[in-house]
């Protein structure tokens, strides 16, 4: 789940976007945006513009390729708000629409996201914000370094030094923000998200270092001003702080604590709550955490009666894998035995340890291993272990005379499909052998277990 969960974005066009969020059409006059692109796509007939809601983008426009090579695009106009341009949802520059009537925009289509307006004042501040922010950022990173060389070192006068320079940057970055509050009323907010203050205590540890970054680092923003409801930078920010915390060496507890404690800030269902949840969820994938499932099962619930694609895909998503997911519950497989009877998996044998094995005739692996699962079937079976073999045959007498060659003397199912299985789909098994060891709840224990290590797992249910 937490390598496999692609969080894919769904677009949609603007008339869409209208019915489903209530949204009023502008009165406005339109605005007009031409798009002259480098190294676009040859056969690229229309670019686009995207409105973005975290993990959910909607199409908002779309620009004609014209004669020139250039794209144009027409909005609503209505009250400035951050957009995406490009080719896709995925390489996009962001662009403030709305007042401004007529804007151009120039960008290289292998680097959408360094695009630049031309004769937009609210633009070029937006982007000397995002230039701005960032060098701040790596100017952090390098005093970062340097006070962590020192203390490695145990450098007293250097790390005092470094100290300092820390002290002198956490007051840029405020004087940054300050500023910005004073004269872009609209983009201050953004900079509070992309920047967070830095530890300068004097006796610092690792340990109280991530302490610090997990408790302040969105210090300079309020996360309950409901000002914050159109900031796109949010998903971005609780991305970087899974990210961060990660680096810093923060445990899987502190990191799921931290971002229920900033995630509890925010109004709760609203579009900045879900932007900070999808980065959220977004940086728990890209971290591999264990707590990615738990997240995104709480987001579902969230927003599950707001969806706008992201719910769907999310829970397509879980249902596809949860079968790799330990403590997620298994579907249920249902299929004939070898009498012709159905039998379901959930009603025959819910309340007992249970090994699902994903095993076929003809598979000479499978035929080596049945041994083994019959001597911890014997054992064990007394104690509430059971075996439920689902055959990938396509054979029924094979099938059958495979069970009593081999004294499989547990329950099985089969719909003779071989690798056509709808139960191999379910259970998304592209191989075999494959076993499922669920525990009486029908919840994963681990999945993939044979041999000694299937014996040891049993050992550390049963006992001896």
């Amino acid at each position: 789940m937490k390598k496999a969960l692609l969080l894919l974005l769904l677009a949609l066009p603007v008339q869409a976007y209208l019915q489903t969020t209530g949204a009023k059409k502008s009165t406005d006059a339109p605005v007009t945006l031409v798009c002259k692109i480098i190294d676009g796509p040859p056969n690229a007939m229309n670019i686009f513009v995207y409105e973005k809601f975290g993990l959910a983008t909607r199409e908002i426009a779309r620009g004609q390729r014209q004669e020139d090579g250039s794209y144009v695009a027409t909005l609503p106009g209505g009250e400035p708000r951050v957009y995406f341009v490009g080719f896709n949802d995925v390489q996009t520059t962001p662009i403030i629409l709305g007042k401004e009537k007529n804007l151009t925009l120039w960008a290289n289509a292998q680097y959408m996201e360094k695009g630049r307006t031309v004769g937009s004042e609210i633009n070029k501040a937006y982007e000397n914000l995002r230039k701005g922010a960032e060098q701040l950022r790596l100017q952090g990173e390098e005093l970062y370094n340097e006070q962590r060389d020192a203390r490695v070192r145990n450098d007293a006068a250097a790390i005092q030094a470094a100290r300092e320079k820390f002290k002198a940057h956490n007051e840029a970055k405020a004087n940054f923000i300050a500023e910005l509050k004073k004269t872009q009323p609209m983009l201050w907010r953004s900079a509070t998200l992309l920047l967070w203050p830095d530890d300068v205590s004097e006796n610092a540890t690792p340990a109280s270092i991530v302490d610090f970054y997990a408790r302040e680092f969105f210090a300079y923003a309020n996360l309950a001003d409901p000002g914050y409801e159109q900031v796109p930078e949010m998903f971005d920010a609780f991305q970087n702080y899974v990210a961060f915390l990660q680096q810093l060496g923060a445990p899987a507890d502190q990191i799921k604590k931290g971002l229920e404690t900033h995630l509890a800030k925010l109004p709760k269902g609203s579009m900045a709550h879900r932007r900070a949840f999808g980065g959220a969820i977004k940086g728990l994938q890209n971290a591999n955490h264990q707590d990615l499932v738990v997240f995104t099962q709480r987001y579902i619930e969230a927003f599950k009666n707001n969806d706008l694609g992201d719910v769907a895909i999310l829970e397509a998503e879980m249902r596809r894998t949860s079968t790799f997911t330990p403590g997620m519950l298994v579907p249920d497989l249902v299929g004939a035995t070898p009498k012709g009877d159905t039998l379901s998996l959930l009603k025959h044998l819910k309340g007992k340890y249970v090994l699902i094995d994903f095993w076929a005739s003809w598979c000479g692996p499978c035929r080596r291993e049945n041994p083994n699962v019959v001597a911890l079937y014997k054992k064990y079976k007394s104690k509430g272990f059971d075996v439920f073999g689902v055959s990938l045959d396509r054979d029924r007498e094979a099938w059958i005379r495979a069970i009593e060659q081999d004294g499989l003397t547990w329950s099985h199912i089969s719909d003779l499909q071989g690798w056509r299985s709808e139960h191999a789909a379910l259970y998304s098994v592209s191989s075999i052998p494959q076993t499922v060891l669920i525990d009486p709840q029908g919840r994963i224990i681990q999945r993939n277990l044979r041999g000694e290590q299937l014996a040891e797992k049993l050992r550390e249910i049963f006992g001896e």
